[in-house]
């Protein structure tokens, strides 16, 4: 089987049964038909049962070496291959995983900085006390962030039809489409209550 051909099969079993989001069906998709594009650049052949681990290792390596591919953007493509032959096997396209034994390039992980309570209260003044067009918008938004814990991702995503005002609840669609409940602060609802009717 060629290579293409496994591809288009499992980015279709990924979009239809699995329901992954779009982003990360695009995102695999990518990281494979670029694995795809080095193999005929470099004259190897792309029949599935062809593709080796040092097929993999000489990818990885010109990705962070030619095109200067940040070893956490390369970890997510290793992630995509190894579910692409974990597939492919399970369909009985594969018989050997070419990525077993394939580890992810080290990062230099950073641990994330947190605001302190002080940083938030401060923050929150200086929002409160800004009249710029976009200020009541802003303060929403990070008091939002701040007292639901929810991602900015989901943030951005939000539409008025997802908070239930009378329950005090958020109604959040998160990664791969599901759905939870997060409690509306009391605090919050006259301020988005007067935001969504223009009054402020």
């Amino acid at each position: 089987m060629q290579l293409k051909a496994a591809i288009d099969e499992f980015i279709l079993y990924i979009q239809v049964e699995k329901n992954y989001s779009t982003h990360t069906v695009v995102s695999y998709e990518y990281d494979l038909l670029q694995f795809l594009t080095f193999l005929r650049d470099h004259d190897c052949s792309t029949d599935l049962a062809s593709i080796t681990k040092t097929h993999v290792r000489r990818f990885i390596q010109h990705q962070l070496r030619t095109h200067k591919q940040k070893p956490r953007s390369m970890n997510r493509k290793i992630s995509s291959f190894k579910s692409f032959t974990k597939y492919c096997i399970q369909e009985k396209y594969l018989i050997h995983d070419f990525m077993s034994g394939i580890e992810t390039p080290k990062t230099d992980d950073k641990f994330p900085v947190y605001m302190t309570l002080s940083d938030l209260q401060q923050l929150f003044r200086s929002l409160e006390q800004d009249d710029s067009t976009l200020s009541k918008r802003n303060e929403i938004m990070f008091k939002l962030l701040a007292v639901t814990g929810m991602r900015r991702s989901e943030l951005v995503s939000l539409t008025w039809s997802q908070l239930d005002f009378s329950n005090q609840t958020i109604r959040i669609y998160g990664k791969g489409k599901k759905e939870r409940l997060l409690p509306l602060h009391p605090l919050l609802i006259p301020l988005l209550s007067s935001y969504k009717h223009g009054i402020f």
